[in-house]
C-alpha cells in the first residue's frame, strides 16, 4: 500500500506536468521560483527556472494551472543541503509539494502551513528535525502526508486535526509519547504507518473507528498493553504489523473475523495464551509471523486451511504437542519456522508435499525419528535447520542444488552421505553428530554408529581421550583430510616426529576451528563467567582477543593457483559496550580476520591488525576524517584502514551496555559478499544491516603455504573511557568442494 501511494503521488505530478496545454508561468511565481532556487543553492535543474517567458512544461519538477500559477513542485534526490524556506508560502496555488531525498534539514517552517490548498506533502528521506507544529492543522485539504525517514520528534497530536488525511507515514523518526486517542477521528485514513519511533503506552481502541484502514503499522516502538478487540472492525485491513513492541495478553480471537487480512505480523512481543483457532478463517492470509512471544498450547490444525499462506513463523514460543499433519496442505508455503518450542513426535511424512518450501526451521525441539524420507519432496529447500533434536537414521540429503545453509548438529544421525552439487555455494554447514563440533564437509561419509559409537576413524569414541594421542589429547576427524588427528590437552602440543602424539609443550590444538583457546593482547582479560573484557572502562586502552590456532580459510588443490578455493565462514557472537564520550579517535569494537594479531592502532583498534585483514567495526563515535556516517554505525574495513569500504547505520544503540547479537556471513561466490546481521535478540533477523562486496582473496592474499588466518576482536577506548565485552562467540568455516 505504501509503495502504491508514493507512486500514485509521483504519477499525479507527472500527469499534471503533461496534461496542461502550453502556458507561461505567472510572473509572480517566476520571481518566487528564482528566490526558491537561490535558497536551495541553485541546485542542478534549477537553471530552467530562470527562463524568461518560460513555458511551465519546460521547468524541471514544476506543474502549473491554466493561469500559469505553480500548482506542483516535485523534486527528488537533489542536494539542497538547506531547510525549507518560509517563503514557500508565496506559492498560494500549490496543491502538491514532494521533496523526497533532497538533503533537507532544519524544521518545518510555519509559512508552509499557509498553503491551505495543499493536498499532498512528502518530505521522505531527509534530515528534517523539530516537532510537528500546531499550525499544520491549517492544511485542512491535506490527504497525503509522508514524513518518514527524518529526525522529527515529540508528540503527533496536531495531526489529529487533518480530517481529509488518507495516507499518513511517520516511519523511522524519533516521535514519542502516547499514540493519541483522537487518531480514531481520522476516518478517511487508508494507511497509518508509525514504525520505528519511540511511542509508548497502549494501542488506542479508537483505531477501530477507521473502517477504511488498509495498512496499520505500529511496529518497533515501546507499546504496551493488549491488542484491542476493536481492530476486528477494520474489515478492509490487509496489513496488521505490531511487531517488536512489549504487547502482552492473548491474541484476540476476533482477529479471525477480519476478512481481508493478508499479513499478520506480531513477532517479538510478550503475547501469551494459545494461537486462536479462529485464525484458520483468514483465507487471504499470506504471512503469519508470531515468533518470539510466550505463546503456548498446540499448533492449531486449522492453520492448514489457509490456502495462500507463504510464511508461518511460530519460533521461540512455548508451543507443545506434535506438528499437525494438516500443515502439509499449505502447498504455497515458502517458509516454515517452528524452532525453539517444545514440539515432540516425528515430522509428518506428508510434509514432503511442501514442494515450494525454501526455509525449514525445526531446531531446539524434542522431535525424533527419521528426516531423510520427508526431504525427498522438498526440491526447493535452501535453508535447513534441524539443530538440537532427537532425529535419527540417515543423514538428510537436501535435494536442492541451491542449498545455502545446512545445520543439523545435536541429533543422533548415524550414517549417510551429504552431496551438495555446488559445495562452494553453501554459506555454512554443520554436521557434528558423530563427529566433534565445527566439523562439516560436503561429501563426507559418516561412519555407521555401532556399540563403540563413532569409532570408525579414531579407534575410540570421537572426542574421547585416545591412546593414539599419547593419552593427552582427544581424537577428532580433520574435515579437510578425513583422517584422524589429535586435539591436545592444555600444556601439551603435537610432535610430528612422534607420530603426531601429544607431548608436553605449549597449549595448542590442531583443530583449526576450535575457539576454546584464546590469545589475549593489551588490556584484554577473561572474566570468571567466561566473557572476554577487551577494555575495562579506563581511557586510552587497547585490547584484543584472537582464537588460537589460526583457521584455514583457503584450500589449495593446485598449489599454483592464485587463491585456491575460498571456504567462506560464519561468525556468530554477542557483545556489549558501555556508553562512552565523544573523545578523539574511534571508539567501539571490531571483528577481524587477519594474518597477524595486534591490539595496536586507531579506529576501534583496526590500525594494528595489518594490511592483510578484513574487519567489521561496530563504531560509537562519529569521525569526520574517517568519513563515518554517524556515531552509531557498522562498517566493513579492509587492510586495517579506518575508512570503511561500506557502512550503514546500526538498527539499535550500540553503546547502551545492553547485549547485542551479531552474525557475519562471508559468501565467497560471485567475487565475495560479506553480510552483517545485528539484533538485540538472539535470533538472526531476516535482513542484513549491511551487505558489502569484498574478496577475502584480494584482502588476505593467501598462498598454498600461507592459508591460515586468525579471527578475533579488537577494541579501543581512546580518550573516552568505555568498556567492551565479548559475551560469547562461535566461528565456523566453510568446507572444500566434494572430492578435494
Amino acid at each position: 500500500m505504501e509503495l502504491h501511494v508514493l507512486l500514485l503521488g509521483s504519477i499525479a505530478c507527472l500527469v499534471a506536468l503533461r496534461g496542461v496545454a502550453s502556458v507561461r508561468v505567472h510572473a509572480a511565481d517566476v520571481r518566487s521560483l528564482l528566490v526558491l532556487a537561490s535558497e536551495w543553492n541553485n541546485f542542478q535543474g534549477s537553471e530552467t527556472w530562470g527562463l524568461r517567458y518560460a513555458d511551465c512544461k519546460a521547468l524541471d519538477g514544476i506543474a502549473c494551472d491554466r493561469d500559469g500559477f505553480v500548482t506542483d513542485i516535485f523534486l527528488q534526490m537533489k542536494s539542497f543541503n538547506a531547510p525549507i524556506p518560509d517563503m514557500i508560502s508565496q506559492f498560494q496555488h500549490l496543491t502538491q509539494l514532494a521533496l523526497p531525498f533532497c538533503h533537507l534539514k532544519g524544521s518545518i517552517p510555519d509559512g508552509l502551513f499557509n498553503l491551505t490548498s495543499l493536498v499532498a506533502l512528502s518530505l521522505l528521506g531527509n534530515s528534517v528535525t523539530g516537532t510537528i507544529p500546531v499550525g499544520i492543522s491549517r492544511l485542512v485539504n491535506l490527504q497525503i502526508l509522508a514524513l518518514h525517514v527524518n529526525q522529527l520528534s515529540g508528540p503527533i497530536d496536531p495531526l489529529c486535526n487533518l480530517p481529509q488525511l488518507r495516507y499518513l507515514n511517520l516511519n523511522q523518526n524519533a516521535f514519542n509519547g502516547f499514540l493519541p486517542n483522537d487518531l480514531g477521528t481520522l476516518t478517511n485514513l487508508f494507511t497509518l504507518h508509525v514504525e520505528e519511533n519511540s511511542f509508548s503506552g497502549s494501542i488506542p481502541s479508537s483505531l477501530g473507528n477507521i473502517t477504511l484502514l488498509v495498512d496499520l503499522v505500529l511496529s518497533y516502538n515501546q507499546l504496551t498493553g493488549t491488542i484491542p478487540d476493536s481492530l476486528s472492525r477494520l474489515n478492509s485491513l490487509t496489513l496488521l504489523k505490531l511487531a517488536k513492541n512489549q504487547l502482552t495478553g492473548p491474541i484476540p480471537d476476533s482477529l479471525g473475523t477480519v476478512p481481508s487480512l493478508s499479513l499478520l505480523l506480531l513477532q517479538y512481543n510478550l503475547l501469551s495464551g494459545t494461537i486462536p483457532a479462529s485464525l484458520a478463517s483468514l483465507h487471504k492470509l499470506k504471512y503469519l509471523l508470531l515468533s518470539v512471544n510466550h505463546l503456548s498450547g498446540s499448533i492449531p490444525a486449522g492453520l492448514g486451511d489457509l490456502p495462500l499462506l507463504h510464511y508461518m513463523w511460530l519460533s521461540f514460543n512455548q508451543m507443545s504437542g506434535s506438528i499437525p499433519t494438516a500443515i502439509a496442505k499449505l502447498t504455497n508455503l515458502h517458509s516454515l519456522d517452528l524452532s525453539g518450542n517444545h514440539l515432540h513426535g516425528i515430522i509428518p511424512s506428508t510434509l514432503q508435499n511442501l514442494s515450494k518450501l525454501q526455509f525449514l526451521g525445526l531446531s531446539f525441539n524434542q522431535l525424533q525419528g527419521p528426516v531423510e524420507p520427508v526431504m525427498r519432496g522438498m526440491a526447493n529447500i535452501t535453508y535447513l535447520y534441524l539443530t538440537s533434536n532427537q532425529f535419527s537414521g540417515r543423514l538428510p540429503s537436501p535435494p536442492s542444488a541451491g542449498i545455502k545453509s545446512y545445520k543439523v548438529e545435536g541429533n543422533f544421525f548415524s550414517h549417510g552421505q551429504v552431496n551438495f552439487s555446488n559445495c562452494s555455494a553453501v554459506t555454512w554447514t554443520t554436521l557434528d553428530n558423530c563427529l566433534s563440533p565445527y566439523l562439516g564437509i560436503c561429501g563426507l561419509v559418516y561412519p555407521q554408529r555401532s556399540a563403540g559409537g563413532c569409532a570408525a576413524f579414531c579407534g575410540v569414541e570421537v572426542g574421547a581421550t585416545s591412546p593414539v594421542c599419547g593419552g593427552h589429547g582427544s581424537c577428532f576427524v580433520n574435515a579437510f583430510t578425513g583422517s584422524a588427528e589429535c586435539a591436545c590437552d592444555p600444556n601439551y602440543m603435537l610432535n610430528s616426529s612422534n607420530g603426531n602424539a601429544c607431548v608436553p609443550g605449549a597449549a595448542r590444538t590442531s583443530l583449526a576451528s576450535d575457539s576454546a583457546y584464546v590469545s589475549l593482547r593489551g588490556s584484554a582479560s577473561v572474566l570468571s563467567n567466561g566473557s572476554i573484557l577487551l577494555t575495562n572502562g579506563a581511557a586510552n586502552q587497547q585490547g584484543a582477543a584472537f582464537g588460537s590456532p589460526a583457521v584455514r580459510l583457503f584450500y589449495f588443490p593446485d598449489k599454483r593457483s592464485r587463491c585456491g578455493t575460498e571456504l567462506g565462514f560464519l561468525a556468530a557472537f554477542s557483545f556489549a559496550m558501555s556508553p562512552g564520550g565523544q573523545g578523539g579517535g574511534g571508539e567501539g569494537l571490531a571483528f577481524v580476520v587477519a594474518a597477524t594479531a595486534s591490539e595496536k592502532g586507531a579506529s576501534v583498534g583496526l590500525g594494528g591488525v595489518g594490511r592483510r585483514s578484513v574487519g567489521v567495526e561496530f563504531d560509537s563515535v562519529l569521525s569526520v576524517k574517517h568519513s563515518d556516517p554517524n556515531d552509531n554505525h557498522v562498517g566493513v574495513n579492509v587492510g586495517g584502514s579506518p575508512v570503511s569500504l561500506a557502512s550503514a547505520t546500526a538498527p539499535l544503540i550500540l553503546n547502551d551496555a545492553q547485549t547485542k547479537h551479531a552474525w557475519i556471513h562471508y559468501d565467497p561466490t560471485s567475487g565475495g559478499t560479506l553480510r552483517v546481521f545485528l539484533s538485540s535478540d538472539p535470533v538472526q533477523p531476516p535482513t542484513p544491516t549491511l551487505t558489502a562486496s569484498v574478496s577475502l582473496c584480494s584482502a588476505l592474499k593467501p598462498t598454498a603455504s600461507d592459508s591460515l588466518f586468525l579471527f578475533g576482536f579488537v577494541a579501543l577506548s581512546s580518550t573516552a573511557p568505555q568498556k567492551h565485552a565479548i559475551l560469547s562467540w562461535d566461528f565456523t568455516t566453510g568446507v572444500p568442494p566434494v572430492g578435494q
